[in-house]
């Protein structure tokens, strides 16, 4: 898993703590099946679509930090 997702899912995982969110909740937050497997994949795997980090950066208000980490290898 990269730096950039490693970041993310730290960031995710704080804001649903904020909210009292477990994985089933972030799931039919973003249209899946409470009961899909799909976040804690995304989570612990990395699997997951651009579509599907993106909704669930939107829902929860994150940053996508691969943006800021692609600007720092610019440096």
């Amino acid at each position: 898993m990269s730096r950039q997702h490693k970041i993310w899912v730290s960031a995710v995982k704080d804001k649903m703590n904020l909210k009292g969110w477990k994985n089933a909740d972030l799931a039919q937050a973003v249209g899946f099946s409470r009961k899909s497997s799909a976040i804690t994949e995304l989570f612990s795997k990395g699997k997951g679509s651009v579509e599907l980090k993106l909704a669930v950066s939107r829902i929860l208000g994150v940053d996508e930090p691969w943006n800021e980490l692609d600007e720092q290898k610019g440096d």
